[in-house]
């Protein structure tokens, strides 16, 4: 989980980048209620259904505002105060759920004292904004939307733990992939033995979600979940995933023949997505610009007449979301900033010999880069 340190220090950021004063702030995004104050629902509980809440942050107090059903998740949050009215007893009929949750919000803010209030616009509930309007004639709303989106760039110790947490259960993951994968099996024979792994690798329950294609949906880069195509001798395996874990999520790629050798042409590929995942390395850096990162993979396959195959981005952000900046694309506007968690994910299709697609995560330190992600790349299962 992240730490009561990590969430005081963003809370604290948030309020140092504030373009003006404010008395206080209202979040709703749930990716933002994890990150300022560690608190997130469970998606394998009934209780979480349609549930929510509200981050209040005043001059050195946090208080969250959700219901009582997700009690559980409330004692794990990192805040001063909780604000948890009751929405189902299990003896009589539950009103509105949400209407609850943004009643008590309302309440609560009502003896906030101020006129400047920030508020997450694209999140917060349309009749807490309404109410703020209409018992303060003075109110100046200060959009948060574009202050946090930066602020999370840069990760913090505790982020950094999660992600590693979610790379190692990836690894562990294409590991058993790479080694299990037979003909016979179906494309969602392979996502439950990745789940599995990842999932008693950590020792709880994960989801697990991205790209499990074989054979001829391997020929484009649009990839997709899994369905009930049987894997055939020589078919290629492409496996594309994200372990998520607490909110967080690193993103793990490999394609490999299954029970068959790659023909020389699709060795070819390979060798060239590796190389180009080589030049895309030597510009991770702080003070890079990601479109530089996108030219250098990019420039590789161009310098093996492969640019024709590459159809998609060299790589991405990671963290909360997926994918999130910095971007490697040409017209990318990005920076690389020290604490940057990013993907590196060159990949080809060509008509006819297949689709393949290889991929590292990395963080950016202020002396370059550490490597997060180390599964094998490779396109042989062993003993091939």
């Amino acid at each position: 989980m992240l730490t009561p340190t990590g969430c005081a220090t963003r809370r604290s950021r948030l309020w140092n980048a504030l373009p003006e004063p404010c008395d206080a702030l209202v979040l709703a995004d749930p990716q933002h209620l994890l990150y300022f104050a560690n608190y997130v629902q469970s998606p394998f509980v009934f209780r979480s259904a349609d549930a929510g809440a509200l981050l209040v942050l005043e001059a050195g107090k946090s208080t969250l505002v959700a219901d009582s059903m997700v009690q559980t998740f409330l004692e794990r949050a990192t805040v001063d105060e909780v604000v948890a009215p009751v929405w189902y007893n299990g003896k009589t009929s539950a009103p509105h759920r949400q209407g609850i949750r943004v009643g008590a919000a309302i309440d609560f803010l009502s003896r906030v004292p101020g006129n400047r209030i920030g508020i997450e616009r694209t999140s917060v509930p349309a009749a807490v904004v309404e109410a703020l309007r209409a018992a303060r004639p003075d109110l100046t709303l200060i959009d948060l939307d574009p202050i946090i989106r930066p602020l999370k760039r840069a990760k913090d110790p505790d982020e950094v733990e999660l992600l590693k947490r979610s790379m190692r259960a990836g690894e562990a993951a294409q590991a058993a992939a790479l080694a299990g994968v037979k003909p016979g099996m179906t494309e969602l024979d392979v996502f439950l033995l990745v789940q599995n792994t990842a999932m008693k690798s950590l020792e709880e329950q994960l989801i697990v979600y991205g790209d499990f294609a074989t054979g001829p949906r391997c020929a484009t880069d649009k990839g997709g979940p899994p369905i009930r195509r049987t894997i055939e001798r020589g078919d290629l395996c492409l496996l594309d995933f994200s372990v998520v874990v607490h909110g967080y999520r690193g993103d793990f790629t490999n394609t490999f023949v299954v029970d068959g050798e790659p023909t020389p042409r699709q060795r070819e590929m390979f060798e060239a997505c590796l190389s180009a995942i080589e030049a895309g390395e030597g510009q991770l850096r702080a003070g890079t610009a990601a479109r530089a990162v996108d030219a250098a993979v990019r420039g590789r396959l161009a310098s093996l007449g492969l640019a024709e195959s590459f159809t998609s981005h060299s790589g991405h952000g990671l963290g909360l979301g997926h994918p999130e900046p910095p971007y490697f694309v040409p017209e990318s506007t990005d920076t690389l900033v020290v604490g940057d968690v990013v993907a590196l994910e060159p990949g080809l299709y060509i008509k006819g010999v297949g689709g393949m697609r290889f991929e590292r995560n990395y963080l950016i330190t202020k002396d370059g880069f550490e490597t997060l992600s180390v599964h094998d790349l490779t396109i042989s299962q062993p003993g091939r």
